[in-house]
């Protein structure tokens, strides 16, 4: 199955504990602190729409997410609001045909490309949509937060309509956080209907990745210590990383 093909259905109450205020403020915070005046936005791996209302406040939103069933949800709570375009589209190839002063892909969505190929793709992608002068934030999981906070990680989760079962299990050796996702829909008739996702993780150094940003033209760095303003470490669980195109 898929990647969130059944999951997005319950996404947003599974992931309660991402708090898209703090992160708003924090990238508030990031434009005050570059001086970079926004009107344009672009959110790669937008998922339901939950950060993208709150960047409307900054500007206008382009959005896209390359699952079907994200942006399903996404449309249902966004659909009509004059501040927003949506659509699908990979964060590997996507062409808009249009520059951004502020590109945004946060919540790991960078995890889930398999290769330092498809990253320098993105990143390349990244360069073509971005001004000059312009502001592109990111933020990725890393082989700490992977082997030391979630190791074999299981949990067990009651909702009104359903029951799921987490098991995280994560391949030192390749670098490789595998998430495995059985959700049981409650039927009409009382039964359970069993759906079960299998989510991939990839995990790069920091040191890759400034190198492919280095390679695609983006020089001018900083990277963060999850959503705060301090540097990352290494330990950091999540490294956000704010890159200006010169």
């Amino acid at each position: 199955m898929a990647d969130y093909e059944v999951f997005s259905r319950i996404y947003d109450e599974v992931m309660d504990n991402y708090d898209y205020d703090l992160v708003f403020r924090w990238l508030e915070d990031l434009l005050r602190r570059h001086k970079v005046e926004v009107r344009t936005i672009l959110e790669m791996a937008m998922g339901t729409g939950k950060l993208t209302e709150r960047l409307t406040a900054l500007g206008e939103v382009t959005g896209f997410d390359r699952s079907p069933e994200m942006l399903s949800i996404a449309y249902g709570a966004l659909y009509g609001d004059p501040m927003v375009t949506m659509r699908r589209a990979d964060l590997r190839d996507f062409d808009l045909r249009r520059n951004f002063d502020l590109i945004v892909c946060l919540c790991d969505g960078y995890n889930y490309l398999p290769t330092k190929k498809d990253l320098s793709n993105s990143f390349e992608r990244v360069y073509a949509h971005l001004r000059s002068g312009g502001l592109f934030v990111f933020d990725m999981n890393t082989a700490y937060r992977f082997s030391e906070e979630y190791g074999a990680y299981r949990e067990i989760r009651e909702g009104d309509d359903y029951f799921l079962t987490w098991e995280n299990e994560y391949d030192e050796v390749r670098r490789v956080n595998r998430y495995d996702v059985n959700i049981f829909f409650e039927t009409r008739d009382g039964l359970y209907e069993r759906a079960r996702e299998v989510h991939k993780e990839y995990a790069y150094t920091r040191e890759e990745i400034e190198n492919l940003l280095r390679e695609n033209g983006l020089h001018r760095m900083e990277t963060l210590d999850g959503y705060t303003h301090k540097p990352a470490t290494e330990t950091s669980g999540r490294v956000s990383y704010v890159v200006i195109k010169e």
